[in-house]
């Protein structure tokens, strides 16, 4: 088996000794990442041994939006753990941010894949306190061994059950045996145990060792026809009941077994993930997946890599949001991995799950510092934290949020001030504060704010008896640039739609701007805090901050495009070769029954179609015979920048034809081609079949 692991150079380094610079500024990634125009990198150290970065990037390919957790696990003041969602294997879901502040991280990133809308299970190898939770997959997985040191690995398990005097393979932990055989142990963290045909269920107390590899003593065989509750069982499939003997009340049964190629005892945690994308500082091709085409394509991504010595990265690009960042392919993420020093990284579950925490300094606890895709927070499976041991002491000195202030004259901008202890924690500080600017003529400080009033760079000095800090200052009277946000706007007539305008610096800092600013339009009317009311015309809005202007085009209105889609579409399922059909009425030209059956794998059901859209389409619309199964009804579309992008189109809980108008986020990328109208289980459920009816699917397109 192949294990990857860093160079045991231990003592090399002091056990507390911080290592200074462990981000790169800038990070500068070489090919085949996008080429770098500009380049915006905040770092700061958020415990000892603990780095957090964030670099807001201007590509080649377009913005992206860059966050780095930068550890040295090797630190006795440092640990890192796996976090199951509600500490069970399977659950309703959470959130990184809930898993980081129930658990008290100072930062975290989302891990494993996992059974999305179902149990929500990780789908590879779960070792949590030295305690395995969940067997191995053929995928590439993170380990953190007992001496605090990073280890990527295709870790496979042996195991054995004996019971009396046959033995028998342990081939499955806190799941039911493999169909037609097998052998399993289920823990109480399996939670109940429905009623199985065919299923050998022995229940179980431990007598010594440490569960689910232990031994154990035999209370009862269950009725394996009736709910059981949680507890320990065996459970032994038809085709195992050969090796094994039925045992009796009282007789003893031994578990045991062990990973490969690092055993369990050197393991404190092992989290799935996979592909592995970088060995020996260059790109891996992994066949072992999760594979696919979605991954040649930009998306949010996660990872973790370890770099030569010992020092562990916590990886999360923000994707499919135009304007903030477009996300980054698989190869290109492994060139950010190496750009950072990295010679080993895998990748963790991405797109809407992709989510990184941290605790800035100044604040007590860790909150999220990305961009989600889905807009808010996705509940996942697991997660991989990192924790600050260093004892909480005296306060040594004056913090605040943001630790730069970079504005515009005018602008406002609020700031928090704390003390922390020589290890970056808040602590408690009674006395009362101070705060001046230097030069006065940069602005004023009133009520914790901040108002710029002239140009120029300079300081804001904090004191609080004997505690001092300082924020940076850095005044402009002009941005180096101006953009207004959505870019390409669209409103009904006479409706209205507010508008943002953004302003950086030359290194592409953004810069706060005044409340109010100074807008016009050529037609329909707009205020000062950018709110534009659309008239029966098109209209271009100005902004202007100080010499520098930015236009946006507002389209007022739509029209709608027929789109053949029903010539077009053929059928599918995820997994594939699941039972349906897409079938045409010869009596309803633009008519497309879809027909699904889920159950057992089948949890999708597609309408294929890959047509290019019109340009500027805003939207889609469309008619359904909606057949009341509260399934999920979908759209796949693919955006000029290659991403794959799904949109909930509507509920199927209202019997009958009904029209469905479905308007496409405004802040992503425009949509180039619609891939497919797909229907999903409902979360939680799975149907035997049902079916649908499309018809007059056309695209929105702005303007009259």
């Amino acid at each position: 088996m192949k294990v990857f692991t860093v160079a045991l150079i231990a003592l090399l380094f002091a056990p507390l000794a911080v290592q200074a610079g462990a981000l790169p500024a800038p990070l500068a990634p070489g090919v085949p990442f996008p080429h770098v125009l500009r380049e915006a990198p905040t770092i700061e150290t958020i415990a000892p041994g603990i780095e957090y970065g964030e670099y807001a990037m201007d590509t080649a390919a377009g913005p992206l939006s860059v966050h780095v957790v930068a550890i040295q696990p090797h630190r006795r003041d440092v640990t890192v753990g796996q976090v199951l969602a509600h500490d069970a294997l399977e659950s309703r879901g959470e959130t990184v941010g809930a898993m980081a502040a129930r658990t008290g991280a100072v930062a975290g990133i989302n891990g494993d894949y996992f059974d999305i809308g179902n149990t929500n299970r990780p789908t590879n190898v779960v070792v949590r306190g030295g305690v395995l939770w969940q067997l191995p997959r053929k995928r590439y997985a993170l380990a953190i061994t007992r001496d605090g040191y990073p280890h990527i690995g295709e870790f496979t398990f042996s195991g054995q059950v004996a019971i009396g005097a046959r033995t028998t393979s342990l081939d499955a932990v806190d799941q039911l045996p493999p169909p037609n055989g097998g052998t399993s142990l289920l823990t109480p963290e399996f939670g109940s145990v429905a009623p199985e045909d065919d299923l050998t269920l022995v229940a179980m107390q431990p007598l010594d060792g440490t569960p689910p590899l232990a031994r154990y003593r035999v209370t009862a065989v269950a009725d394996n026809l009736q709910t059981q509750p949680p507890g320990y069982y065996v459970a032994i499939g038809p085709g195992a009941l050969g090796s094994v003997d039925v045992p009796s009340a009282g007789a003893v049964v031994t578990a045991s077994g062990d990973l490969s190629p690092i055993g369990l005892d050197s393991i404190v945690t092992a989290i799935g993930g996979g592909p592995l994308i970088l060995h020996d500082g260059a790109w891996f091709d992994d066949p072992d997946g999760p594979n696919g085409g979605e991954y040649d394509k930009r998306i949010p991504c996660s990872g973790a890599a370890i770099a030569s010595d010992g020092r562990l990265f916590l990886i999360e690009v923000d994707g499919r949001q135009a304007s903030l960042s477009v996300g980054v392919t698989r190869r290109e993420l492994a060139a950010l991995m190496r750009a950072l020093g990295a010679t080993e990284g895998l990748a963790f579950d991405g797109g809407g799950s992709s989510t990184i925490v941290a605790r800035r300094l100044g604040d007590s606890t860790a909150e999220v510092v990305n961009s989600p895709s889905d807009g808010i927070e996705r509940p996942v499976g697991n997660g991989l934290f990192a924790y600050s041991t260093a004892p909480v002491g005296p306060a040594v000195r004056l913090v605040a949020q943001p630790g730069v202030i970079r504005a515009v004259a005018g602008a406002r901008v609020k700031f928090r001030v704390a003390a922390v202890d020589a290890a970056n924690h808040v602590t408690a500080n009674g006395a009362p504060l101070s705060a001046t600017v230097d030069p006065k003529s940069l602005g004023v400080i009133r009520d914790g704010q901040f108002t710029a009033t002239h140009a120029g760079t300079g300081r804001i000095t904090l004191r609080s008896g004997a505690l001092k800090g300082e924020v940076a200052l850095e005044v402009r009277a002009t941005p180096a640039k101006l953009e207004i946000s959505p870019a390409k706007p669209n409103v009904e007539n006479g409706g209205t739609l507010t508008l943002l305008a953004r302003a950086y610096d030359p290194q592409g800092y953004a810069l706060a701007l005044p409340p109010f600013l100074d807008w016009h339009t050529t037609a329909g009317s707009v205020d000062a805090s950018g709110r534009y009311r659309a008239a029966a015309a098109d209209a271009d809005v100005v902004v202007r901050v100080g010499q520098a202007a930015s236009t946006a085009r507002i389209t007022v209105g739509s029209h709608e495009i027929g789109l053949p889609f029903a010539d077009r579409a053929r059928f599918t399922t995820i997994p594939r070769g699941g039972d349906g059909g897409v079938t045409r009425d010869p009596q309803c030209r633009s008519c497309v029954q879809l027909a699904y059956a889920f159950g057992g794998n089948e949890r999708a059901a597609y309408a294929m179609a890959d047509l290019p859209l019109p340009s500027g389409t805003i939207g889609l619309t469309f008619d359904v015979q909606d057949d009341g199964s509260g399934s999920r009804l979908r759209i796949a579309l693919r955006n000029t920048i290659n991403e794959t992008v799904l949109i909930d189109a509507t509920r199927l809980d209202r019997p009958g034809w009904r029209r469905v108008v479905v308007r496409f986020p405004p802040a992503g990328a425009q949509a180039a081609r619609l891939v497919a109208l797909y229907v999903l289980a409902p979360k939680g459920m799975q149907l035997s079949s049902g079916q649908i009816v499309l018809r007059n699917v056309g695209a929105v397109v702005a303007g009259h």
